[in-house]
């Protein structure tokens, strides 16, 4: 039995004859009434009683119409979602961040974007920060937001935005009258980061690195809370974003510097698979980058 005998089951039943269905289903009446003797012959029961001109549904018929009408309804339903879903107007999608401090982004995006998109479901994913570029290339997560690039054929990187990074010491700390601080400047240090591998911090794969700098002390701390009272007591120097570490500078004796006389900027990157994106995904990264910009 196929998807067109029951949509002829249901045609026929509400309008008791065949002559009445062929405009409706757009399918001659011969056509109809030969696929009609073949869903009969198949089940080995009558659907219809034919009563003078009129075709009157059988026992037989009653209880495949309640199925077909099962059937036919949800098959709509999952038809007007694919085209929802085509369209734009309804989907889900699943983003990780490479640090813990971008999640507060996040829910100032998703206000403004749900409004425009009610029918996309926006999750958060925290527990994939440690490897998320993995766990999008593993299809548990849509997108990732990191500003490290890796080349890898699967993936495409959409520019969000850029950012300057700041070198951040307590008030009193021999850095506090530079200009800016250098390479160099970060030998003695202890530098403390959000985690290991330094392959994936910025001031390392971009200042250090290259000038085969090597920090005294390397502390690894995942709250950025955490790291401030580390820099407040004067144990140690953390890197980070202005737009980060700007509502401590508001409260706490600490100081921001610039890293070299040019800068030290990352680019952050939304992420996703080599495949074609649902229509909603552009408005979200242009959410994503008004915000940032605000």
């Amino acid at each position: 039995m196929e998807i067109r005998h029951l949509k002829l089951l249901e045609a026929v039943a509400a309008e008791g004859n065949l002559s009445k269905v062929v405009d409706r289903l757009n399918v001659s009446a011969s056509a109809l009434s030969h696929q009609l003797k073949e869903v009969e012959q198949e089940l080995g029961l009558p659907l219809f009683h034919r009563v003078n001109k009129k075709l009157v549904l059988t026992d037989a018929g009653r209880i495949l119409l309640k199925s077909a009408e099962v059937i036919l309804g949800e098959l709509k339903h999952a038809s007007c979602s694919l085209m929802e879903l085509r369209e734009g107007y309804k989907g889900e999608l699943r983003i990780s961040t490479e640090c813990y401090t971008c999640y507060h982004w996040l829910p100032g995006v998703m206000k403004s974007f749900s409004q425009e998109f009610p029918g996309v479901e926006v999750s958060i994913h925290p527990e994939y920060t440690r490897n998320p570029i993995a766990t999008l290339m593993n299809g548990k997560i849509d997108a990732v937001i990191t500003s490290m690039r890796e080349d890898h054929p699967g993936l495409v990187y959409h520019e969000l935005f850029r950012d300057e990074q700041y070198a951040v010491v307590a008030k009193g700390h021999p850095w506090e009258s530079k200009p800016y601080v250098e390479a160099e400047d970060f030998r003695d240090q202890n530098v403390i980061i959000y985690h290991k591998p330094v392959e994936t911090v910025s001031l390392f794969t971009q200042l250090l690195i290259p000038n085969n700098v090597t920090p005294k002390k390397i502390t690894e701390l995942e709250l950025t809370e955490a790291q401030i009272e580390m820099v407040k007591a004067g144990y140690g120097v953390k890197v980070i974003a202005k737009w980060a570490v700007d509502p401590y500078l508001k409260t706490q004796p600490i100081v921001a510097l610039p890293i070299t006389k040019s800068g030290l900027t990352r680019i952050w990157y939304l992420v996703t698979l080599k495949q074609e994106l649902p229509k909603y995904f552009e408005s979200f990264r242009q959410s994503l980058m008004s915000h940032m910009r605000a």
